[in-house]
């Protein structure tokens, strides 16, 4: 081998080295999307809006309960992974039509909210907000909401509880499902902190499932969320074929389906 070859050789490694390195030590940046809000921010949305405060092991976690008239009971919405309650609270308020009330909350570490990104800790924080919603309604009137991220956290709780449907938009097998399609040439399965293996628990939810998922989605592989939907026991799975990631809501079909399940 020349010294040249030797050399280039040594500057792929390198380049390799590197990027693995990137992967595991900030791997919360490519998760993790937050953003941060004064603790004296006042939220200002279309439909009022009463602010919640839970704790979780010293972590103050704020969340929102809008609430309509005569409401058919709750959705308890877990949400993407990125920004924080200010933009989500706009994102779920079209579902406010269906007459059910909603609670959505912030993740440890985004909004308002302190602590530090761990999985086992944001799971609990779920239970936490599954808890302070089942205090207020009877669970045949909670109705469990994922999205994207927020799918991890929703099965969690339909799996650990007795809600009364379960809808999961853009879900995913698990991060390592995600992370390989975009880092195939790196040793996922060794450099993730974070699994989200929501599979592993999937076949444990009793109630109705709706599973949404988009042909064109460019964040999580179409087939990691038909792979997932296999792994539930009562469960009808929608494609959208020519929907993105953030987008399913732009088309009919979203809310033909997102009708049906609910005011079935």
């Amino acid at each position: 081998m020349t010294k040249r070859i030797k050399q280039a050789a040594l500057i792929l490694l390198g380049g390799y080295i590197l990027i693995a390195g990137g992967l595991y030590f900030f791997q919360e940046s490519f998760i993790f999307l937050s953003s941060k809000l004064e603790q004296n921010f006042e939220y200002d949305f279309a439909n009022p809006v009463e602010e919640l405060n839970l704790e979780n092991d010293g972590v103050i976690l704020n969340g929102l309960h809008f609430k309509v008239e005569n409401s058919k009971g709750v959705i308890l919405y877990f949400r993407g992974n990125a920004g924080d309650l200010s933009r989500w609270g706009k994102i779920v308020q079209p579902l406010l039509k269906y007459d059910y009330d909603i609670v959505v909350m912030d993740y440890r570490g985004y909004g308002k909210n302190g602590g530090e990104f761990s999985e086992a800790s944001m799971y609990v924080d779920a239970q936490v907000f599954y808890n302070y919603t089942k205090a207020l309604y009877q669970e045949n009137q909670i109705v469990v909401y994922g999205r994207s991220l927020g799918t991890a956290f929703a099965t969690s709780v339909a799996s650990k509880n007795n809600p009364s449907k379960l809808i999961l938009e853009t879900p995913f097998y698990s991060i390592a499902s995600v992370a390989k399609q975009r880092f195939p040439f790196l040793p996922v399965d060794w450099l993730l902190k974070y699994r989200f293996e929501s599979h592993k628990i999937a076949n444990t939810v009793t109630c109705p499932t709706l599973i949404l998922v988009s042909g064109n989605d460019e964040v999580v592989p179409y087939e990691s969320g038909l792979k997932l939907a296999q792994k539930f026991n009562t469960v009808k799975t929608i494609s959208i074929p020519e929907a993105g990631h953030n987008n399913q809501s732009e088309y009919d079909l979203y809310w033909t389906e997102l009708t049906d399940f609910l005011t079935d």
